[in-house]
C-alpha cells in the first residue's frame, strides 16, 4: 500500500512574540517554502524580512539576510531588515536604536496587519500623518521556485506629500553572521554611471549628480568589497545613493545591481521600477575591535579598554553583527528630492497610487 503524499502548505504562518507594550499584540510570522526547499520567513513587525535561507553550490544551506530572534532585538536595532520611510530616513543609521528621524509612518516599529493570500503574503499600515494627512501602506511578497523574492510596495494618501518606501535588508552571502571576513570576498555591480554627492557630516546629499568615472564610486565593473576600497571611501564605507541607468525619462523597471559570493557560488541580482539604489556597507555596525573612545589616554584610563557590550548587537542564532558584517542594496528615489530642483520629485496626490516594485534574484553561479 502506497503512502499518500503529504501535501505541505507553501506558506505558514505561526506567531514570533508579543509587543512588550500593554497591548500584548502578537507578532506574526510567515514562512514561504518553493519547491527547492529554499524559504523566506517574513515579520509583521515592520512587515520585514526575517531570514532568507538558500543553498550553496556544495548543497549547504544558509540564511544570507541579518536579522535578529525575537522581537526586542528588531526594537532594539532599528530599521534592519525592515521596510522604511527614505523621506524621513533619507541616509540615516541601520541599527542605531538612537536614530530618531522619524515621521509620522514609523513604519519599521509598526505592527502592520497581515494575511496570505494564495501563496503570497500581504501586509497593510496606516499612518495617521496629521497636517500631513493619512498614508495607507500595503506590501506583497511571493517567492518563486526560481528563488526571486518579488516585493510590491503601494500606497495611497489623503493629502499631497512625498513618498519613498524601500526595503532595507543586509546581505552577507556567504551567510548572515559570517562577518567582515566574508563580506570582503563579495563582488559588486552597480548599473549605474552617477551618484549624489552627500554631506559627511549630516549624510544628507549636497544637490549634485557627478559622474561615477575615475572615482571610488565607480563600481559598473564588477568590484571586490575589499577592506581597502571601503577604507578610501569617505565615511569608512559605502552609504551612498547611485542614479540608476534607464532606457528612458521615465521611471521604469530595470537591472540595478548584482552581488557575489563566489565561495559559495550564490549571487544576488536586484532589479526595482525605481530611478536610484543607495548602497550601504553596514559601516554602523559596531567595531568590536575598535578602542574606544579614541582618547582614552589623554583621560588617564586603559587604552586597552574597548567598547561595553551594551553596545554590541547580537543577532540570529547568538552571533554578532560587525562592522562592514553585510551589505545593503536599497532601491529608492531620489534622497531629500523636494530641496532639490535637480532631483526627480515623488509627490503622491490623492487618488494616485504610488507603486514600488522590487525583485530579489538570488542563483548559483554555477548553473
Amino acid at each position: 500500500m502506497v503512502a499518500a503524499e503529504v501535501n505541505v502548505p507553501r506558506v505558514r504562518m505561526d506567531g514570533f512574540g508579543f509587543l512588550p507594550d500593554d497591548s500584548r499584540e502578537i507578532v506574526r510570522r510567515f514562512t514561504i517554502t518553493n519547491k527547492n526547499n529554499a524559504r523566506v520567513r517574513l515579520i509583521s513587525l515592520g512587515a520585514g524580512i526575517q531570514s532568507i535561507t538558500i543553498p550553496s553550490n556544495t548543497g549547504d544551506d544558509a540564511d544570507v539576510v541579518l536579522g535578529f530572534d525575537n522581537v526586542a532585538g528588531y526594537l532594539k536595532n532599528r530599521y534592519i531588515g525592515r521596510i522604511v520611510d527614505q523621506i524621513s530616513n533619507p541616509q540615516g543609521t541601520i541599527g542605531d536604536p538612537s536614530s530618531s528621524k522619524i515621521s509620522g509612518c514609523s513604519f519599521d516599529i509598526s505592527n502592520w496587519d497581515s494575511y496570505i493570500l494564495g501563496e503570497r503574503v500581504v501586509m497593510t499600515h496606516v499612518s495617521r500623518g496629521g497636517s500631513f494627512g493619512d498614508l495607507l501602506t500595503q506590501v506583497t511578497y511571493s517567492w518563486t521556485d526560481e528563488q526571486k523574492l518579488h516585493v510590491e510596495i503601494s500606497a495611497v494618501t489623503t493629502k499631497p506629500r512625498c513618498v519613498d518606501i524601500g526595503l532595507c535588508s543586509v546581505f552577507n552571502l556567504a551567510g548572515h553572521g559570517m562577518g567582515p571576513e566574508e563580506l570582503r570576498k563579495h563582488i559588486v555591480t552597480v548599473n549605474a554611471d552617477r551618484w549624489t554627492p552627500i554631506c559627511i557630516k549630516s549624510r544628507l546629499p549636497t544637490g549634485c549628480i557627478e559622474d561615477v568615472q575615475k572615482t571610488i564610486y565607480d563600481l559598473r565593473c564588477p568590484t571586490w568589497l575589499s577592506s581597502k576600497r571601503l577604507r578610501k571611501v569617505p565615511g569608512g564605507g559605502f552609504n551612498h545613493n547611485f542614479c540608476i541607468n534607464s532606457p528612458s525619462d521615465r521611471w521604469c523597471y530595470r537591472f540595478h545591481a548584482r552581488l557575489q559570493h563566489p565561495e559559495s557560488g550564490r549571487f544576488l541580482e536586484v532589479y526595482s521600477n525605481h530611478p536610484a539604489m543607495r548602497v550601504y556597507t553596514a559601516n554602523d555596525l559596531p567595531d568590536l575591535e575598535k578602542v574606544w573612545p579614541p582618547d582614552l589616554d589623554d583621560e588617564g584610563m586603559n587604552a586597552n579598554v574597548i567598547r561595553e557590550s551594551r553596545d554590541k548587537i547580537i543577532g540570529k542564532d547568538g552571533l554578532p553583527y560587525k562592522r562592514h558584517g553585510g551589505v545593503a542594496l536599497i532601491p529608492q528615489g531620489y534622497p531629500c528630492a523636494l530641496n532639490h530642483a535637480n532631483f526627480p520629485l515623488n509627490i503622491l496626490h490623492p487618488g494616485k497610487v504610488y507603486v514600488h516594485k522590487m525583485t530579489y534574484d538570488f542563483g548559483d553561479l554555477n548553473q
